[in-house]
């Protein structure tokens, strides 16, 4: 605890002799002011910084800069959440598709565009390597073509 009053104190420090406003210095370490304002109130109400947000603080005390790769870090593990449950929701709809009639299946592939299929399935397996990614990207065609009718 008392570590981590030292750096709110060399924040609060340096915010002072910058003249940076509490907002700005919200937005460049990336977080709510709200946040930041609950750091620096009086008596209960006072909140503590996370662990990644003290790190954050560390990295814009020694750098001066906004910690942009950690905005992208934790923007890249949201959407990959986002991925997850979508991935979810389509196995779910696929298997419906799997054990269904193979009048229900026709009507899936004249509904879908099967470059468009094989374009996001090739982007999700390509995206778990980087030189393989990289590669793809490189020599890859075709677009995705928001199931546009063939």
């Amino acid at each position: 605890m008392e570590n981590n009053a030292l750096l709110l104190s060399q924040l609060d420090a340096y915010a002072r002799e910058t003249g940076i406003l509490r907002r700005d210095l919200a937005d460049r370490l990336g977080i709510p002011h709200n946040t930041l304002r609950g750091w620096f109130k009086e008596g209960k109400s006072r909140s503590n910084p996370s662990t990644a947000n003290l790190t954050r603080i560390r990295s814009f005390l020694a750098t001066r800069e906004s910690p942009e790769i950690y905005l992208e870090s934790e923007n890249a593990k949201r959407r990959a959440e986002k991925i997850k449950y979508i991935l979810l929701l389509l196995e779910d709809e696929l298997r419906w598709f799997r054990d269904a009639t193979s009048d229900a299946r026709e009507v899936f592939r004249n509904d879908l565009n099967p470059n468009d299929i094989g374009y996001i399935s090739s982007l999700l397996t390509m995206l778990t390597d980087e030189d393989r990614f990289q590669r793809w990207l490189k020599f890859t065609t075709t677009h995705f073509q928001s199931f546009r009718k063939r």
